[in-house]
Order: C-alpha cells, then structure tokens, then sequence
C-alpha cells in the first residue's frame, strides 16, 4: 500500500468507519489459498467469520493470540484431516473501509490452531478456532520437545542455532518456519571482555546446555539471554530478535498514536501506580567462574528529574543472581535496563479508546492532557492490548508511562567485595 493510502487510514480512524477483519488460511509457503471475512454475504461454502478477538502482550515468547468464531453451516471447517489439520497457519488481517470505498487491511500475526471447538446446533454449527503464534511450535505447547540434549559450544554466533532449529524438518519434508528471522545489527560491531579476550557480542560466552525433555524455545531463550534481548513472532510472522539495550531510551521509538482528552478516540484511561514494584537500585550478579572471579553490575538511579531517584525516596535495591551470565557486559546491561523499567512501573495506564489496526507493542502513545495546566503531554510506552475482530466496539491498551532517565549510576566488577 502506497503511503497516501496509508495516511488515509489514518484520516480515517478520526471518523466513523466500518471494520473489516479477515482470516487467510496459508500454504507452507507462506502463500494464501482462500481468505474467510465477516462478511455473510460473500460466503465461501457459507462459512465466515461470527465472532472474535485479539490479544497482544510484549514478552519473550508467545506474544499473539485470537479466539475467532466461524459460522460452519455445512461442515467444511471441521478439525479433520483434509480440512482443517495440524500445521495449519493462519493469517489475520484487521482494517477498514476507506472513504473511497477499498478495503485496507494490516496483517496482525500469523496463528496455528490449539485445541479447537466444534459447537454443533439446530440453528447451524460453529467453529471456535483459539488461535495462538508460532511460538507454540517451539514452546513445547503444540512441537519443539528436544529428543536429546541440545549443546551449544562456547563461541558459537548466537543467531546460527536459532536459524538452524528453524529449519529443522518437521518429519513430513517441510521446516519448522518458512519465514526468515529477523536478527537486529545492534550487536555487530559491539564486543565484551571473556575470561581476559575480547569477542564479539553476538558469540556466546559459554557452553549452552538444554537437556532433553526440553524444548527449542529454552535454547533460543538461552540464547537470547546472552545479549539481553527480546524475543518474539512479529506481525508478519517472522521470529524477531530486538536489543533490549535500545530500550533503555525510548524517545527514539515510534509514537504509534496521539491522544487528547478532548478527542473522541479518547474513551477513558484509569492509572494505576504499584509503588511495590518500585526499585532505584539494581544488582545483577553474575556466574561464579572458574578463574575465581564472579562478574557483578549495580544500576542505580540518580537523575533529578525521577521522582524516584535515590537523593529523594532513598535507595531501594533489588537483586537477581544469573547463573549464565559470564560477563560485566551481560550483567551491566540487564542491570541498566532492569532500573530503567522498574523505576518507570510505577506509573500503569490503561486506555480505553476507538480500535486502532497499527499500534505495535514496546511502540509510544501519547496523551495530551488538555484536563491538566498547560495541556502536558505524557508518554506511555505499549505493554500489550486487546480487541475485538468484528464491529467498532472499544479496544483496550495497556501501557506503563515513559520518563528517561539519562543519569544512571552504573558500577561493574569481577568480585562482590569490589
């Protein structure tokens, strides 16, 4: 879509508008045999789209899921070999009516079916298809159990056995994904100091060792881990691999929307602020080696402009010893952007507003707050949202508020003591 039709969706979502959603069911190729909208009259063997709703959360691992309702009339989406089987991948498209009359649809995730419901009435049959991302294939929860232990030799780049599990076969001539990973450069050029050399970040410190009976989400897991980052399918549904450390400022992330609480987008925001889970200063202490070192970061958070920076509310220190961690970097970067978010959580907002198809997690809203002097504009960074798939119905985003916090103290040593 051109860039114009893309600010026309914008211009849209202003006014009163007609949701369109869509599920096109995928070949191994990642290619579209036949789409199903929320349209009864176009049916495709009379089946479409009943019901449903969409739920995103920024985390490492399972991201995307969707419980999605078809009318299934006569049988044709039955989970049955020939119809709809295991593997089956699902694209969902979200979007609206533009004011010339085209459809404009943006792709959300791609799903595999779990556990579906087949609901048999006088009325007619449904479908309730729960829809999770990809990730199920690694996690254990549809594939990705290990048969054997699973080593991954110290120096190897970490993105090589992501790729490889990837391509594995699942047993019928297909890999696991079709789609590419997407790896961040972040790391390229950076490197870190291990046992007295320097290497490159993105090779690992040490041996990873998953043991059977484990799956191929803990050894991308550990892998990730090294560096800290985030991990997760994308809405394309391609597996994507973030630094975590381009976290620690988010002036720099894209404002997926601007609010104002004069406008009608805006239906409601309710705070929350967990002064429990408030923390200024942070300790991560790495694995005891062999040389008789043991690598140790301390973030503490002393800007002025936090009001909860240690000069006013005290020191409040949280711990967190990781066993695998076999560096100042890996501990140094944890600890900075550990005190970044725990300072900022204390602060959770969740809005209530007109759906929005474009928003992405771990992107900005922002709130003019025309209620308050001098109409303040606060930022809030996505945590997660939700739905629904059919109709105009309110949507719900969860976000925490954003203040950077650029006066970070940071300390690294190879002993406690030190």
């Amino acid at each position: 879509m051109s860039g114009n039709t893309y600010n026309n969706y914008l211009r849209a979502l202003r006014y009163p508008f007609i949701k369109v959603a869509r599920l096109r069911f995928l070949q191994p190729d990642g290619s579209t045999v036949f789409a199903l909208d929320g349209n009864p009259l176009e049916l495709r063997n009379k089946a479409f789209i009943e019901d449903g709703q969409l739920t995103v959360n920024l985390q490492n691992g399972q991201r995307r899921t969707a419980s999605v309702t078809l009318a299934n009339t006569n049988g044709e989406f039955e989970y049955q070999y020939g119809k709809l089987w295991f593997g089956q991948e699902i694209a969902l498209d979200e979007g609206l009516i533009l004011p010339d009359g085209t459809e404009y649809y943006i792709q959300q995730g791609v799903f595999l079916i779990n556990d579906p419901t087949n609901d048999v009435r006088p009325e007619g049959n449904t479908m309730q298809l729960n829809l999770v991302d990809k990730w199920s294939n690694l996690d254990g929860s549809l594939r990705g159990k290990l048969e054997g232990t699973y080593e991954v030799p110290v120096g190897t780049n970490i993105f090589t056995p992501i790729t490889s599990l990837l391509s594995e076969d699942r047993g019928n001539g297909q890999p696991l994904d079709n789609i590419t990973p997407i790896y961040t450069d972040y790391y390229n050029n950076k490197t870190q100091i291990v046992s007295g050399s320097t290497v490159s970040m993105v090779d690992s410190p040490y041996t990873l060792t998953v043991d059977a009976g484990s799956t191929k989400a803990d050894v991308i897991l550990g892998l990730v881990g090294m560096v800290n980052g985030w991990v997760g399918y994308d809405p394309s549904g391609a597996l994507r691999v973030d630094p975590s450390q381009d976290d620690i400022a988010d002036i720099d992330k894209p404002v997926s929307w601007t609010f104002g609480t004069d406008e009608t987008t805006l239906l409601g925001m309710s705070y929350t602020i967990k002064k429990s889970e408030v923390y200024n200063d942070i300790i991560i202490v790495g694995a005891a080696l062999e040389n008789g070192t043991q690598p140790m970061a301390r973030a503490t958070n002393y800007d002025p402009i936090s009001d909860t920076n240690v000069n006013i509310v005290g020191r409040i220190t949280y711990r967190e010893e990781q066993s695998g961690f076999a560096t100042q970097t890996q501990c140094r970067d944890l600890a900075v952007w550990k005190v970044k978010r725990m300072t900022v959580l204390q602060k959770a907002v969740t809005i209530s507003c007109s759906q929005l198809m474009h928003i992405r997690e771990n992107e900005l809203v922002t709130i003019k707050r025309t209620d308050k002097p001098n109409s303040p504009i606060e930022r809030h960074l996505i945590q997660g949202f939700s739905r629904p798939l059919l109709g105009t119905a309110q949507m719900t985003i969860n976000a925490v508020s954003v203040v950077d916090i650029p006066d970070i103290s940071v300390v690294t040593t190879d002993s406690l003591d030190g």
